[in-house]
């Protein structure tokens, strides 16, 4: 199914369609405590010719395929009196129903048993329904209103909590497929935290929906946390967007029987961890900060790759490094400017990120753009033989957030603005009107900003178009944060993993292309025999004689390769690894010192 997710919302419009023609689905909970879910679909007023039906193969915010069918069995299919119909399944994901008068009632079991960004659950606990993962669609009839029944006599203490549109009680509705599918969904044991938020001549609610044990003075902490997430990050925009129904819900299920994700859609964000908020609370604020800068990047901010979106192959878009990686800039960083986090940690906490970015040898292969097209093979995608993603691949989330960070810098030292305005200028272009944009475009916008065209330009080709990597260590000494090698006067090998066996030692980690090892022949699996002409059998022997070698040497290296003996040389060098941290106030320069206040203080402060 191919339906754009620029969803010009006229409720007015979709749902004056006869109420006959909505599609009505019904839920069994009979054997939920078997991760079963028995499903019911109403289709009426159907042309004649045969009715198809598909199960989605990918899901909203995930790029690679993961043919939810394979959890779809018992379907059968009755006219309106109950007679069967005749169905048969023309593909691995496609039912085809004839002989109908216009009405199909298909009916069919799904096993459901992952609770979190993507899949769905169903247990004795709760519905935890991802929809592409849980329900069937028909050909065909992408605009038609969908309804969603809860049953009315079980489960009476559940709530449910959706961003989609309350009818009455126990039902629900979209006014298309898109939205339906774009539109998560909890039943069960829910406690809600809302709050209302200004925007423009009103206010808008904002929704806690929360699955799990902790008690209520944890939730009401945490909501306290996002409170601020929402307050900054609405000060980066500038505005909130216009919530359909004028609401947006968080859905957190924190507890053990869900899985770790975070999803983002058009007025809701499921953030699930299977741990509770006590004493996981510091991790798990993270993600409610990613997935709420969502609803300005992404959701309206939209790539024009990813539209319109197609349920039924993976989607693949060049533009994540900005749809993801720009927000995985903004998520500590708003941490920091809420007061969540200190600005220490903020910093030290860039450790991690900056070391992988940097030092990984991908951007020998591909740069930004080039990392991005790779979602659909990474994104929770599965598949049984290895690749070479340690040497090739570095995560667009990750290497976008050191171009976001690096722009922004950039922006506040040499052109008297920041990265602030940009998402602000890209927002009243591209997002607030929901029209979809290309790469271009984000040039043209940076070149806006700056009225320096020649800046913007140079900027994208060497930044998007090709993938130079920032000076991030020259940049961030102009805003008081040292970035020093931990160790420059020693030989070290590059996050090399070795391990002791009965047969050597062996190298257990990727040896990555930039280790001096690499080019001796070294691989995974190896066994270390001899290094600079001694033996080696453990971990000890070779930390011994490492010490012993000096920087810029050519040594040899002996190790058993497939049971095949072979030796090697390379260059000895030091491990370019390195740490981040404040520097001292007392030593921090005036400009430097203005620099950094700026950058973490406040939005709009």
């Amino acid at each position: 199914m191919r339906t754009r997710l620029v969803l010009i919302f006229l409720l007015g419009v979709g749902l004056s369609l006869p109420a006959q023609n909505s599609i009505e689905y019904q839920l069994d909970l009979d054997n939920i405590q078997h991760h079963e879910l028995g499903i019911q679909v109403s289709f009426k007023a159907l042309p004649p010719q045969p009715l198809v039906v598909r199960m989605p193969t990918s899901s909203p915010g995930r790029y690679a395929e993961h043919n939810f069918a394979k959890n779809v069995y018992d379907v059968a299919a009755q006219d309106a009196d109950g007679a069967d119909l005749p169905l048969s399944r023309t593909g691995i994901n496609e039912w085809t129903v004839s002989g109908h008068d216009g009405v199909v009632m298909l009916s069919y079991t799904l096993y459901a048993n992952r609770a979190d960004g993507t899949y769905a659950k169903v247990d004795n606990r709760k519905l935890h329904l991802n929809m592409p993962a849980t329900f069937v669609y028909g050909v065909g009839l992408d605009e038609r209103p969908v309804e969603l029944l809860f049953p009315e006599n079980e489960q009476a203490d559940w709530k449910v909590a959706t961003q989609l549109e309350q009818v009455t009680e126990h039902r629900y509705r979209a006014p298309n497929y898109y939205y339906f599918y774009d539109s998560p969904t909890f039943y069960g044991d829910i406690r809600f935290r809302s709050w209302e938020v200004p925007h423009k001549d009103g206010s808008q609610t904002i929704e806690m929906a929360f699955l799990t044990p902790d008690p209520d003075s944890l939730l009401d902490a945490y909501a306290e946390w996002t409170k601020k997430i929402v307050a900054e990050q609405q000060a980066i925009y500038g505005e909130l967007p216009d919530f359909d129904f004028g609401r947006y819900t968080f859905l957190c299920a924190y507890n053990p029987y869900v899985s770790g994700d975070g999803m983002e859609h058009r007025n809701s964000t499921v953030c699930s961890a299977p741990v509770p908020l006590e004493g996981y609370s510091e991790r798990l604020i993270g993600t409610i900060s990613h997935e709420f800068f969502h609803c300005w990047n992404v959701e309206r901010i939209r790539p024009a790759s990813l539209e319109p979106f197609d349920f039924d192959r993976a989607n693949q878009s060049g533009e994540l490094w900005f749809a993801e990686g720009f927000t995985s800039y903004f998520d500590d960083l708003t941490l920091c400017r809420a007061g969540i986090l200190s600005e220490e940690e903020y910093v030290e906490g860039l450790q991690g990120m900056l070391n992988y970015v940097l030092l990984r040898p991908g951007t020998r292969h591909r740069g930004p753009i080039g990392m991005s097209q790779c979602a659909p093979f990474v994104d929770a995608a599965s598949s049984i033989d290895p690749d070479n993603f340690d040497n090739t691949f570095i995560s667009y989330y990750s290497y976008g957030a050191v171009l976001g960070m690096a722009l922004d810098l950039e922006l506040r030292r040499s052109h008297d603005t920041d990265l602030n305005a940009y998402m602000q200028l890209v927002w009243d272009e591209y997002g607030q009107p929901e029209i979809p944009y290309n790469i271009p475009d984000l040039r043209n916008a940076l070149g806006k900003l700056t009225e320096d065209e020649t800046f913007a330009k140079e900027w994208f080709a060497k930044h998007v178009y090709g993938s130079q990597l920032p000076d991030m260590a020259g940049l961030l000494a102009e805003f008081g944060v040292r970035v020093l090698v931990e160790e420059p006067d020693s030989v070290g090998f590059l996050q090399l993993r070795l391990r002791d066996t009965e047969e050597g030692l062996e190298v257990r980690g990727t040896v990555y292309e930039n280790n001096p090892l690499y080019a001796a022949g070294l691989e995974t699996g190896d066994i270390i025999t001899a290094l600079n002409g001694e033996a080696v059998t453990t971990q000890e022997d070779w930390d011994a004689i490492v010490s012993g070698l000096s920087l810029g040497e050519r040594y040899s290296i002996a190790y058993t390769q497939n049971g095949v003996a072979s030796t090697g040389m390379f260059t000895a060098g030091a491990d370019p690894s390195f740490e981040v941290m404040m520097m001292p106030k007392r030593k921090m320069d005036k400009k430097a010192a203005e620099r950094q206040a700026a950058w973490l203080a406040p939005s709009g402060r």
